[in-house]
């Protein structure tokens, strides 16, 4: 799974970091970023996606689709 953070639409709700806190955290501008693309198992990983009010987090399966959002 590859995790990307749109920072243009991060609204700094930290939903991800309370969902999945081994993988998101926020930066300096209270923006999230990835602390560690395996610090939680999928299924976290995505609840905490789809936590996210402006859709900021976007997943992608090991070949490349977009599976998060859809």
């Amino acid at each position: 799974m590859k995790i990307e953070v749109d920072r243009e639409l991060c609204t700094s709700v930290a939903t991800c970091v309370a969902v999945a806190p081994g993988t998101f955290e926020l930066d300096d501008e209270g923006i999230a970023i990835i602390k560690d693309s395996k610090g939680d198992v999928e299924d976290i990983i995505l609840k905490a996606a789809k936590s996210c009010p402006v859709d900021a987090i976007i997943l992608y399966d090991d070949a490349g689709k977009q599976t998060w959002p859809k």
